[in-house]
């Protein structure tokens, strides 16, 4: 697999802090960066948590909502590792602005309803700008400081993770007042876009790829290929629970407020919390340890998950707590793999997200169909089937190289 290497991945300093001391210039460099890239992540991703609310708040039927959310975001994020390599060859600046911007086509799906084929379209435009963004601006929050891999891309992921968690509770809210006022929603990711576009010289420099030597490097897949399995079977199992988690929350007759939105903020803030230590933990004691522990924690809170039959508030704890440790496998797996790879940081963030996404997309269908009511399915029994991906994710984390080895 040979992937044209990137002299250099992200920041500089611009050229107009030359005259302020190294470490001051470095810094803001690196802080404008992060936050830039952080604020566009939240933009793309409040936009495209929408969809499993949608289906369920206009009654779609459960098994084509869930075709469409596979086939989207398979779709998607398969062209993420061509939009890593155009990131890694000068695209950079075009790939975030351009993503960020397409990712508030789903916000116009309430006008698609009754075609399902023209909300697909919306949905998978969305998906779209979402691939064009995550590797290129993964990749260079990785680049930001190869001391601190985890940490950068776990500041980075956080923004995401916030916007996430409130995409579901802004859609539910805005729709309940008119579904024709949802396209205001878009509003944010375009600003977002504006400003990045705006700072882009100091936010987002160039890569020097283009103009640097273009030999091939081979990609070392045998220490990638563990951390692609994790990858691969936690997103299985944590988009399944994201497409199902409304409709499990209103089989346990739970509050419309978790069933619009409380429930998915539960699991995403959890997933925010988990970032910054997971990244910091894989820092300190490497990748292997974490995500055995990680994953060890997540099946057994599943288990906990399906099998309790108690409060409401019980069952928004649990996923809550899944989703802390579910979402530590995404900055190990990604800062491990830019260690590995430290030139080719938005290729090599395009296979172990981009391309382990869509093969893991095969959740929300699987999970439609085998919740199907039609077919005597449940939401709770479509996960129970789901939730055995994760010993293999158990069984995929041994085999990643150890930091001492």
């Amino acid at each position: 697999m040979g992937i044209t290497p990137s002299a250099v991945d992200l920041p500089v300093a611009p050229a107009s802090t030359a005259s302020l001391p190294r470490g001051t210039a470095a810094g803001a460099a690196v802080g404008a960066s992060l936050v830039a890239l952080a604020g566009g992540h939240l933009a793309v991703d409040c936009c495209t948590g929408i969809w499993p609310v949608f289906k369920t708040l206009a009654h779609l039927d459960i098994a084509r909502a869930g075709l469409i959310a596979t086939l989207g975001s398979m779709a998607g994020n398969g062209l993420q590792v061509a939009f890593g390599f155009l990131a890694d060859r000068g695209w950079r600046r075009r790939l975030v602005v351009g993503g960020v911007c397409l990712a508030g086509a789903v916000t116009l799906v309430p006008f698609a309803v009754g075609s399902y084929l023209l909300m697909f379209a919306l949905v998978f435009s969305s998906q779209l700008g979402s691939a064009a963004f995550h590797p290129s601006a993964t990749g260079a929050a990785g680049a930001l400081s190869r001391a601190r891999t985890g940490l950068m891309i776990g500041l980075f992921l956080s923004g995401g993770y916030v916007g996430y968690s409130l995409s579901q509770v802004l859609f539910s809210s805005v729709y309940r007042q008119s579904p024709h006022l949802t396209p205001l929603i878009a509003l944010l990711p375009l600003t977002a876009a504006a400003t990045i576009a705006w700072r882009a010289a100091t936010v987002l420099p160039a890569s020097r790829s283009a103009r640097g030597p273009r030999g091939a490097v081979r990609v070392p897949v045998r220490p990638l290929a563990p951390l692609f399995a994790v990858q691969v079977f936690t997103n299985a199992v944590s988009s399944s629970l994201i497409f199902l988690l409304p409709d499990f929350l209103l089989a346990r007759s739970a509050p419309t407020w978790m069933v619009e939105g409380g429930g998915h903020f539960g699991l995403v803030a959890g997933g925010c919390l988990g970032l910054l230590p997971a990244g910091h933990a894989a820092d300190r004691w490497g990748a292997r340890r974490v995500l055995l522990a990680a994953n060890g924690a997540t099946l057994l809170l599943l288990a906990l998950l399906l099998g309790h039959r108690g409060a409401p508030a019980v069952d928004l704890g649990l996923v809550t707590a899944f989703g802390a440790f579910n979402a530590m496998n995404g900055v190990v797996s990604v800062a491990e793999g830019n260690r590995l790879v430290p030139g080719q940081a938005s290729g090599v963030s395009a296979l172990l997200m981009g391309l382990a996404w869509c093969v893991g997309a095969v959740g929300p269908v699987t999970a439609g169909w085998l919740a199907d009511p039609a077919r005597g399915g449940t939401p709770a029994g479509a996960l129970a089937w789901l939730g055995l991906a994760l010993p293999l994710a158990l069984a995929a984390s041994l085999g990643v190289t150890s930091r001492r080895a």
